[in-house]
């Protein structure tokens, strides 16, 4: 893949790169819309990467081409800011701006990107893309950035730059991610844990149902207004208490100046963090029917609680978790389309690709399914930087 991009990266700009830096996509297992609420996130980076590379220019020019799409993108650094057609190109834009407001002072650049991060599914190929931006030119400029404020720098690129409501713990796991490990993140301390994958031959397997994903950033600002709204009506500041101090029991009745939709709004971010706990006993124990069953979980609440499901993703997790040595299954990314993610015995494969095609029947179109494993996060895969 380096040799590939590097000869990318030469037949467009007629050098080899300075630079090169990938980040993986990643999939959250559990816990991805807990922000506001301060919860846990358990996630994995997967063997799906995005590169970057770079080499400097000698004007102040900076110049985008997406190997993927065979598309370019050119801007000075004096002009920078987001446009609506330059699409792709605006989140290294995004970095690179982030970056200068920071305080660093950068010059001109060729950058070349090229992914096998799948777009738009849920697998976080924004962040790959941002993360691996960061660390690219970290390496070339030989920029004096800590980590976190290489997460701050992917997350400005989305929030601030192209207005985009995203949190930290997406970029998070793209940066920190270990091979052979689950991500475990605490969005309270902005910690880090590593949770060691189990050694039984299961496999994860990601299911496209082909439906585009269409959860706004309106929709994800209900969630964390359901949180606030939660903690006001329950008195939580005044009692030096936080969102996730919460139980199910809290919320089990009607509650004054809760309305029912924010209480079921709450309701799955806390009892998702019971859940959280609970996946890392069983992970100990090694207990894959436990772990499977509180994936299925998660799913449930997602869908009755967030209400954020759709048929053909209900569909799918039913149909899975009917097939035997299939553990658990749930959505993933979003919300309204996107992925499944799947956790099973590997000779459970082919019934459950068999199962697919009666999906195809009643949809109208082809879910597609392909295996993932784990993967490291940020890496640096070439350095000349002078």
């Amino acid at each position: 893949m380096i040799d590939q991009i590097t000869a990318h990266h030469k037949k467009e700009y007629g050098v080899e790169p300075s630079v090169i830096c990938s980040a993986p996509g990643k999939i959250d297992l559990l816990g991805e819309h807990g922000e506001f609420g301060q919860g846990y996130v358990i996630s994995l980076a997967i063997d799906r990467r995005f590169y970057v590379a770079m080499s400097r220019r000698k004007d102040n020019t900076l110049c985008f081409y997406s190997e993927n799409l065979q598309e370019r993108r050119k801007i000075t650094i004096s002009g920078l800011r987001y446009r609506r057609e330059d699409r792709w190109a605006n989140y290294p834009k995004g970095v690179i701006d982030g970056l200068i407001h920071m305080g660093f002072k950068l010059k001109g650049l060729n950058i070349t990107l090229f992914s096998d991060v799948p777009i738009g599914i849920g697998l976080a190929s924004s962040s790959a893309m941002t993360i691996a931006s960061v660390c690219a030119l970290k390496e070339l400029f030989h920029l004096d950035l800590s980590d976190s404020q290489i997460i701050e720098a992917a997350r400005l690129a989305e929030n601030k730059f192209m207005g985009l409501y995203n949190g930290t713990h997406s970029p998070m796991v793209t940066y920190f991610s270990k091979k052979n490990y689950f991500t475990f993140i605490d969005l309270k301390t902005r910690s880090v844990k590593y949770l060691p994958l189990p050694d039984k031959p299961v496999c994860f397997a990601v299911t496209d149902s082909r439906v585009v994903e269409a959860m706004s950033d309106e929709e994800k600002k209900a969630i964390d207004a359901a949180c606030r709204e939660c903690s006001e009506a329950l008195g939580l500041s005044q009692a030096g208490k936080i969102f996730r101090s919460l139980k199910h029991d809290d919320l089990a009745g009607t509650i004054d100046g809760l309305s029912e939709r924010s209480r079921r709004m709450s309701l799955h971010l806390i009892t998702e963090n019971e859940r959280i706990e609970e996946f890392r006993k069983a992970l100990k124990g090694k207990v894959f029917e436990s772990l499977g069953r509180i994936i299925t979980q998660s799913h449930e609440s997602l869908r009755d609680y967030l209400e954020i499901s759709c048929p053909e993703i209900d569909w799918l997790i039913k149909r899975s978790i009917e097939i035997e040595r299939v553990y658990g299954s749930r959505m993933i990314g979003p919300g309204y389309g996107g992925c499944i993610l799947t956790l099973m015995d590997g000779d459970a494969r082919n019934e459950y690709e068999e199962c697919l095609e009666e999906y195809d029947r009643i949809f109208g179109f082809k879910a597609s399914v392909f295996l993932v494993e784990t993967e490291a996060g940020a890496l640096v895969h070439l350095t000349d930087a002078n």
